[in-house]
């Protein structure tokens, strides 16, 4: 990106993944929880949407909804989620956190907060306010930008197959 609005999205965009990096960087071993990045994005989405559907979090990671099962089966014997199902439909299955789940979500995010706390108290006050106001600002736009796209029937930033026209059957003969 050669202009000078490109320039600032590439400083915004590697100061994102250097943010992210420190907050991800050992979170889940320090907090001694044996999951993969996967697993804790299911948990967390399962988090903020309590009773979401299989299906919704298949979606969410763009696999199958057999796969998404099997994933919820090893979240589920180790104790952090359960299925139920749906009371409109006991064909649809319902995800919600247990209370280790629970526990989980708190301690990690707690250690994300304390990784976080010193280079924020770098910032004075004004610097904090205004940081948190124009990150809610973005992410508010980014939202719309999302909505807006899934309105007018674009398809969904996390669904490959649907961006790239691969029909759905194209998972079982390519043993994906």
């Amino acid at each position: 990106m050669g202009t000078p609005d490109g320039a600032r999205l590439e400083r915004l965009f590697e100061a994102f993944q250097v943010v992210n990096r420190a907050l991800r960087k050992g979170s889940l071993a320090q907090g001694g929880f044996n999951i993969t990045r996967v697993q804790w994005m299911i948990l967390r989405h399962a988090h903020r949407h309590p009773g979401c559907t299989v299906g919704e979090l298949a979606e969410r990671l763009d696999v199958r909804p057999s796969t998404m099962s099997q994933m919820l089966d090893r979240l589920g014997k180790v104790g952090y989620l359960q299925r139920e199902a749906a009371p409109e439909d006991s064909r649809v299955k319902r995800v919600h956190l247990t209370e280790l789940g629970q526990q989980v979500i708190r301690e990690v995010e707690s250690i994300w907060l304390t990784r976080l706390s010193q280079p924020f108290a770098d910032l004075t006050a004004a610097e904090q306010a205004q940081l948190v106001e124009l990150m809610e600002r973005l992410a508010q736009s980014v939202r719309d930008a999302g909505a807006l796209g899934q309105m007018r029937g674009e398809p969904s930033g996390d669904n490959r197959k649907a961006r790239e026209g691969i029909p759905d059957d194209a998972d079982r003969r390519s043993g994906d």
